[in-house]
C-alpha cells in the first residue's frame, strides 16, 4: 500500500496521525527497558559485584545524558529533514548491541562507554526529541492529548517493566536481566517504526488534525483545511533564541533537571537501605510509573485548554511535596505515596518539556530548536545523579542532598510562571543585543 492510499480524511477513514500515535506509545513502551526508570534497580546488585561506588553508577547516566546532548542539534535535524522511519530502527539496533555488551562488562569505563553510545541515539532519552516532535508534527489543535497517548507507553511501560525487572535480575541475575531487556527493545520497537512511522501529515498528502485537504469542496465551518497549520505563527530558530521566553524556559528546564536526574536515580537505593524488601520498592515504582501515565492523560487534556506555564509550576510543586514525602517516609504506604506523587508530577512533566516548545514557537523548526535546548537539559539532568551520589558520600547520607533538591524546585516554580508565550514584535520578549 503506497502513502498516496492513506488519503481522503474525512471520509471514514482514522487520520493516519493516530497511527503515529499508536506506533510511538508502543516504542515508549519498549524504551522503558533499556535502563531508564528501571536503571536504579540494577544498582545495588552490579554494585555488589563489580564493587563500583555509588557516584560512578551516576556518571554511567551522566554519560548516557551527555552524549544525549551533544548530538541532539543533528538528531533533531535528522528528524525535522528525514523523520524517524529509518531513524529509530538503526538506533534500536546500536542500543541493543551496547545493552548486550553491559552484560558482559566488568571495569567502570566499560559501562561509561557503552552507556554513553546509548544516550549518544536520542532514542531512549527522557522526553526525548525522537518520540515526541514526530506527534508534534502531526497535531496543532489535538496536540496534548497526542503527546499524552504516545507519552503514556513509557508509564505503561514502567508499570509492566519495573517489576518484571526485578522478578529477572532475582532470577538470571543483572547480566542476564540486561541481555533479555536488550532484545525484548529490539523486537518492538524496530518492526514498529519501519512499518508505521512517517515524517508528517504533508509527506502523505494530508492536514494536520486530519483536516480536510486544501480546496476540498464543503469543508465546513471554521474547519479551511490548512487553517490549523497556516494560522500557527512560525518561529524561525534565530527568532526563537532573540526572545527573553526561550531563555526563561531554558533556566528552568536545566534546574528542574539537576533536582529531578537526582532523585530519580538515587530513590530506589534509598529505600531499598531504608530496609524496604527490593520487590515491594520495584512495586512501588511501578506505581510511580503508572500514575505518570494517567497523569500524563489529564496533562494533555489540560495543555489544550490553560497556559502550560500552570501545568509545569503544579509539576514543580508535585515534586517538592514527594520529596518530602520521602524524608519522612516511615511506612509502606508513605513510600507508595512519594512515589505516586513523584511519577503524577514526571506525567505533567513529559507534556510540558513536549508541548510548550511546539506552542510558543510552532512545529516548524521543532526539532531543530528542541535539538539545541536538549544538550541544556540533559546535561543539568545528567550533573543531577553524580551531585546526590557526592552528597550522599559527604554527608553519609541522602538527607543533605534531598533539601538541596527542594530549594531548586521552588526556585523553578517560580520562575517558570513568568514565562509568557512569546509574541513576534513585543519588545518584552526580545533579548537586548
Amino acid at each position: 500500500m503506497t502513502d498516496t492510499d492513506h488519503r481522503a480524511p474525512g471520509q471514514g477513514r482514522i487520520f493516519y496521525g493516530w497511527v503515529i500515535v499508536a506506533a510511538m506509545f508502543a516504542i515508549n513502551f519498549s524504551t522503558m527497558a533499556t535502563g531508564t526508570l528501571n536503571y536504579g534497580l540494577f544498582v545495588l546488585p552490579m554494585q555488589r559485584d563489580l564493587a563500583l561506588s555509588r557516584a560512578t553508577f551516576g556518571w554511567m547516566q551522566t554519560t548516557r545524558r551527555l552524549a544525549t546532548g551533544v548530538l541532539s542539534f543533528a538528531v533533531g535535524w535528522l528528524i525535522d529533514r528525514y523523520g524517524p522511519r529509518a531513524y529509530i530502527p538503526v538506533s534500536a539496533v546500536l542500543i541493543c548491541a551496547c545493552l548486550l555488551l553491559v552484560s558482559f562488562s566488568s571495569q567502570e569505563w566499560q559501562l561509561i562507554l557503552f552507556f554513553g553510545l546509548i544516550g549518544a541515539s536520542g532514542l531512549a532519552a527522557p522526553n526525548g526529541i525522537v518520540t515526541s516532535v514526530p506527534v508534534a508534527k502531526w497535531f496543532v489543535r489535538r496536540r496534548g492529548r497526542a503527546l499524552a497517548l504516545a507519552g503514556a507507553g513509557l508509564g505503561s511501560g514502567g508499570i509492566v517493566l519495573l517489576p518484571v525487572t526485578q522478578w529477572l535480575i532475582d532470577a538470571y541475575g543483572w547480566r542476564g536481566t540486561w541481555r533479555i531487556l536488550a532484545l525484548f527493545f529490539l523486537v518492538v520497537s524496530v518492526p514498529v517504526a519501519a512499518l508505521f512511522l512517517r515524517r508528517q501529515p504533508e509527506d502523505m498528502g494530508l492536514q494536520v488534525d486530519g483536516d480536510p485537504p486544501a480546496g476540498a469542496s464543503n469543508p465546513g465551518p471554521g474547519a479551511s483545511p490548512a487553517q490549523p497549520a497556516d494560522a500557527e505563527v512560525v518561529w524561525t530558530v534565530r527568532e526563537a533564541f532573540r526572545t527573553g521566553t526561550m531563555w526563561k524556559l531554558i533556566a528552568v528546564f536545566a534546574l528542574s533537571g539537576v533536582a529531578q536526574g537526582g532523585a530519580s536515580f538515587h530513590r530506589i537505593p534509598y529505600f531499598v537501605e531504608k530496609a524496604y524488601d527490593p520487590l515491594t520498592v520495584s512495586w512501588s515504582f511501578a506505581a510511580d510509573a503508572g500514575a505518570a501515565a494517567a497523569t500524563s492523560l489529564v496533562a494533555g487534556w489540560l495543555a489544550d485548554r490553560i497556559p502550560t506555564r500552570f501545568l509545569a509550576a503544579a509539576s514543580f510543586a508535585g515534586f517538592i511535596v514527594a520529596i518530602l514525602l520521602m524524608i519522612y517516609v516511615s511506612s509502606v504506604e508513605m513510600m507508595f505515596l512519594s512515589t505516586i506523587m513523584f511519577g503524577s508530577s514526571v506525567g505533567v512533566g513529559m507534556i510540558v518539556h513536549t508541548y510548550i516548545f511546539a506552542a510558543y514557537y510552532g512545529r516548524a523548526f521543532l526539532g531543530t530548536i528542541r535539538g539545541i535546548v536538549m544538550p541544556i537539559n540533559l546535561l543539568a539532568a545528567g550533573l543531577g545523579a553524580p551531585l546526590v551520589g557526592y552528597l550522599h558520600d559527604f554527608s553519609g547520607s541522602y538527607l543533605l542532598a534531598w533539601w538541596t533538591l527542594l530549594g531548586i524546585y521552588g526556585a523553578t516554580s517560580l520562575l517558570m510562571l513568568t514565562a509568557l508565550p512569546p509574541r513576534k514584535g513585543a519588545r518584552d520578549t526580545t533579548v537586548a543585543a
